[in-house]
């Protein structure tokens, strides 16, 4: 049982550096969600970073993950390609963003206002179309 959600617990979105853990409501609802159509585990990998976090990983200058919106997932037993799939089943992400590290193993999905795709393999970002083609694993997802 969470506190935030069925599922989820705000300790699991918490920044690793400061433990601090400012989520969006819509973010978690939109991770129950599709937890509840996946009917499999979802891991968060990373949710709320503050900017020193994300400064020292080498995120995105406007990270999702600054605002509370966004979380590096990871659905046990599924592939990237196929966590992108459900992900565009659910409202709030198919309207905001995903993107998909299949060597990496993991998906990003945020409740941003707009829609944005993205895919990056080998650390350089590219087409969606080309990182979907690489299924992946998320036996080392490491985000």
């Amino acid at each position: 049982m969470g506190d935030l959600s069925k599922n989820f617990s705000r300790h699991e979105f918490a920044c690793r550096c400061c433990d601090r853990a400012e989520i969006n409501q819509r973010l978690v609802d939109a991770l129950q969600e599709l937890r509840d159509l996946a009917g499999l585990p979802v891991r968060v990998t990373s949710g709320y970073r503050c900017s020193e976090h994300n400064r020292a990983i080498g995120g995105a200058t406007r990270s999702q993950h600054l605002l509370g919106t966004a979380a590096d997932i990871v659905v046990i037993g599924m592939t990237p390609a196929e966590m992108y799939r459900l992900a565009e089943d659910i409202e709030a992400f198919h309207n905001g963003g995903i993107g998909v590290y299949p060597d990496k193993g993991f998906i990003h999905v945020d409740v941003r206002d707009g829609r944005a795709r993205w895919g990056q393999l080998d650390g350089k970002y590219v087409a969606l179309a080309e990182a979907l083609k690489n299924t992946g694993g998320n036996d080392h997802a490491t985000a």
